[in-house]
């Protein structure tokens, strides 16, 4: 009814890719709405610190907005901001990262303009398949447990799109994997690296390995491998998966962590090299390390020892190091953070953890006699936290670096760089 619509000009964007909208003394978070935007909204419920609306009508378009590059976007969850102009999403994310780093008392650093991946360039998704009248394979809906059936994704590399088609059908003569599965797709270097994940924990019979080896075959993959708990095995490998950091080559596993894009890890890159190169530093700490992203690119600089809690990534360092000035120690640095002594040994450090961040590992940074910091995050509000326990211990920020490697999405990373 007429009477439940509200006439409001969205302002920016939120956290989540919503816009933002004043009325009735209470805060609006717009769904798919763009800054700018005239329009009625409807109330859906209530959200955190306001409540969540949908457009009703659109009386006026903002400046920013345009024409979603995806026909799924509005019902798949991937995407939140493919209506928004790329200029005006690499300005709203500086924005909502300045305002991260205001609520843990951080102002007045320099925070470069961002830097913006383009479209396209993802070189790894996790997807969802789902048996039943129809096989299902795409990602979740918007704020749904249903999926949404993929038949394009320009967020993805080409070569990865091209295979959601041929990989719903391979999965659908699966029989083992029930009602469904979780499949991972990876681009590497020399190819394809396929990591099916099953709903039940079952093994593959001789059926399935048939199939999947023939598959792998048919679309040259380097290598499938299948996901049991905990433990995987490679069911078909043709060759081994390869990807470079800096002057080497690495072969990781196909659970590895990998930055979502080249161009975003080499963005990400070039910044800590660049930050630790002219402190001249002999020996630097590489916290959270995965499978060596930035682990062998720092080594052209100085001795780099490299910690990281997965073991089988751990092990992809070391097969990798040859000669390189690269060490591993093995290391949850959660349940088991350094001491201010074992820090007290390099003179630089570089961390790039999970979404929960480095809280421990801050906390031991600030007491040490560490000279330059740099930290790397993929979420601002605990990036935020992490940048004033360093800044308590006596850092300051020298720069901040935002970097959109998540486009059509609210994802943000940044690279900050910190001194004594």
């Amino acid at each position: 009814m007429k009477e439940d619509l509200e006439d409001v000009t969205v302002e920016t964007l939120g956290a989540r890719g919503d816009g933002i909208a004043q009325s009735r003394g209470a805060r609006l978070y717009v769904a798919f709405a763009a800054p700018g935007d005239h329009v009625w909204v409807r109330r859906t419920g209530k959200r955190g610190d306001g409540f969540a609306a949908e457009i009703a009508a659109m009386l006026e378009p903002g400046p920013t907005r345009t024409e979603p590059a995806c026909r799924h976007f509005g019902t798949c969850g991937g995407c939140a901001t493919q209506h928004i102009q790329p200029t005006a999403t690499a300005e709203i994310k500086r924005d909502l990262l300045i305002q991260a780093l205001a609520r843990h008392g951080i102002t007045d650093v320099p925070i470069a303009a961002t830097v913006s991946i383009p479209p396209g360039e993802r070189r790894r998704a996790r997807l969802s398949y789902r048996s039943g009248r129809e096989a299902i394979l795409g990602f979740n809906q918007r704020n749904s447990r249903f999926l949404e059936n993929l038949e394009e994704c320009p967020a993805l590399r080409d070569s990865i799109a091209a295979l959601i088609e041929p990989v719903r059908r391979m999965a659908a003569t699966i029989g083992i994997l029930g009602k469904g599965a979780d499949i991972q797709i990876t681009e590497t270097d020399n190819g394809i690296d396929l990591l099916i994940i099953p709903k039940r924990e079952d093994e593959p019979d001789l059926r399935t390995r048939e199939t999947l080896a023939a598959f792998a075959d048919d679309h040259d993959l380097c290598r499938i491998s299948w996901q049991t708990g905990a433990d995987w095995e490679p069911v078909a490998q043709r060759r081994l998966a390869r990807v470079r950091f800096g002057p080497t080559t690495v072969n990781p596993p196909p659970n590895a962590f990998l930055q979502p894009s080249r161009q975003g890890e080499a963005a990400i890159v070039d910044l800590v090299c660049k930050a630790l190169a002219p402190s001249t530093p002999t020996h630097i700490a590489d916290f959270y390390a995965g499978c060596g992203a930035l682990t062998f690119p720092l080594s052209t600089i100085a001795r780099v020892t490299a910690f990281e809690g997965n073991d089988e990534m751990a092990d992809a360092i070391t097969r990798a190091s040859g000669e390189a000035a690269v060490t591993v120690e093995r290391r949850d640095l959660v349940r088991q953070p350094l001491s201010t002594m074992e820090l007290n040994i390099f003179n630089a450090a570089v961390f790039d953890p999970p979404r929960a961040g480095a809280r421990p590992l801050a906390e031991a940074l600030a007491d040490s006699t560490i000279q330059t910091v740099v930290a790397v995050s993929c979420n601002p509000s605990t990036l935020g936290r992490d940048l004033r326990l360093l800044i308590d211990g006596g850092y300051r920020i020298e720069d901040v670096t935002p970097i959109d490697q998540f486009p059509w999405s609210s994802h943000l990373e940044a690279v900050v760089v910190l001194r004594r």
